[in-house]
């Protein structure tokens, strides 16, 4: 060990005295050490106020999803966000403040949902039935058999099998029930307008005595002095488009082609035809792979047949005709 600190202490005589810096370079040296200090300080301050912003995130979404279960568990849950497109807002049962609603995010009984300017929601109801809301539009969320539309636009499919109670959508001029059908109902400030696509709805009117119906292709509008206004809207009419917009995609990885083609006929009230019966062979053969995620029926339609030799027009009836890709 002496022999040790004996070398460092000759090192150091070697090496001489240090030579000290003039006043100058002292003070330059100085500052850049100060600056380099204050930067790390600020940049710790930067880091702990970053952390608790982030905390404090974290923490409201926790709240708001702990707020959400303790809703649903006080109320039964009626309905799902499936689809979504531009603003969409939710009021709690009995509640006040409108707060965005979340793909995905269950409804509870007694909800209110409103969708903004060149937006739109789909539901999946709790009964399995489908509902889709219209731009500026507004619905309570009843329970899963009865709605309540106050503005704007409703798409309902119930199905081909009528549910054993009726789904009623209550508006200002009366109320709207299906008999296993796919309809719309559109509220205005003074009248109500049902669109009938598949089956058979029925109106009990405010102050009317009888009940109206309507049928497949058929509408009906109602105003304030009672007054009635039939129609004729095909199922193929522009009227559908929005809804077709948010249609909720199915599932198609692995699936054959001919059950994806039911789908689409349905959602655009528009039938199927095969150009040939080797077209129709060759698609009952077809198994299909990938997804359809923000797109319309017909454009899903198109991504499909694109990965195949065969292609679809519609012909002058607005028939969905399957054909082998020309070219």
């Amino acid at each position: 060990m002496t022999a040790g600190r004996d070398l460092l202490a000759e090192v150091l005589r070697a090496a001489g005295a240090r030579a000290v810096p003039d006043r100058d370079d002292h003070d330059v040296v100085f500052q850049a050490a100060k600056t380099a200090w204050q930067r790390s300080l600020r940049a710790q301050r930067r880091r702990r106020w970053t952390l608790a912003l982030a905390a404090a995130a974290a923490a409201m979404a926790i709240g708001v999803t702990s707020l959400v279960h303790r809703i649903t568990a006080r109320a039964p849950v009626v309905a799902t966000a499936v689809v979504m497109h531009g603003s969409v807002v939710t009021r709690a049962p009995k509640g006040d403040t409108w707060r965005p609603l979340r793909l995905g995010e269950p409804i509870a009984a007694g909800s209110r949902v409103r969708t903004g300017s060149v937006a739109g929601l789909a539901l999946e109801m709790a009964g399995g039935l489908s509902a889709r809301l219209d731009e500026k539009s507004e619905l309570e969320m009843d329970s899963d058999r009865s709605l309540r539309l106050t503005s704007g636009a409703l798409y309902v499919d119930t199905g081909p099998v009528p549910a054993a109670v009726a789904l009623r959508v209550e508006t200002a001029h009366g109320t709207v029930s299906d008999v296993g059908t796919v309809f719309q109902v559109e509220v205005r400030p003074t009248a109500v307008r049902v669109r009938v696509r598949e089956g058979l709805v029925q109106l009990d009117a405010a102050g009317r005595a009888g009940r109206l119906r309507s049928g497949a292709g058929e509408e009906m509008e109602l105003d304030d002095r009672g007054n009635l206004r039939r129609g004729i809207v095909p199922p193929t009419h522009s009227a559908w488009a929005w809804a077709e917009a948010l249609a909720p995609p199915p599932d198609v990885e692995g699936r054959p082609l001919l059950q994806f083609l039911d789908w689409v006929a349905h959602e655009t009230g528009r039938r199927v035809r095969f150009e040939a019966p080797d077209v129709e062979a060759q698609a009952r053969e077809v198994v299909l792979h990938g997804k359809t995620h923000d797109l319309t029926p017909l454009q899903a339609l198109d991504v499909m047949l694109s990965t195949t030799d065969l292609e679809y027009v519609l012909s002058a009836d607005q028939v969905i005709l399957i054909r082998k890709r020309s070219g």
